[in-house]
């Protein structure tokens, strides 16, 4: 999403999957495939103690790129190491409690 060329095709694809049903169906199974694919980091993090048990470890590593998503599409201000850094911590403390699987908002 930094390189200047795909972050403006992630926009595109953004502003098309809000009004074209087959483009939202690839990016919903773009990010369903990513996610899966990060969701072991979670299950470590549990395993390790890091976060509760019980986390659910989707939500938690959705909560990593949100911040960066919103970032891109609303300021277009850089994704740099900095914005990647303090998006990184949020989910991390985010995972130690607001991520229980079978929970509602506190």
């Amino acid at each position: 999403m930094a390189d200047p060329r795909q972050g403006a095709l992630f926009k595109a694809v953004i502003a098309a999957a809000t009004c074209e049903a087959r483009t939202a169906e690839a990016l919903h199974r773009f990010y369903d495939i990513r996610v899966k694919e990060w969701a072991p980091c979670v299950q470590q993090a549990v395993a390790r103690g890091e976060v509760p048990e019980g986390t659910d470890p989707h939500e938690a590593v959705r909560a990593v790129s949100a911040p960066l998503c919103y970032r891109l599409l609303t300021s277009g201000a850089p994704l740099d190491e900095a914005a990647a850094d303090r998006a990184a911590a949020a989910a991390a403390a985010a995972a130690r409690g607001a991520y229980l699987q079978g929970t509602g908002p506190v």
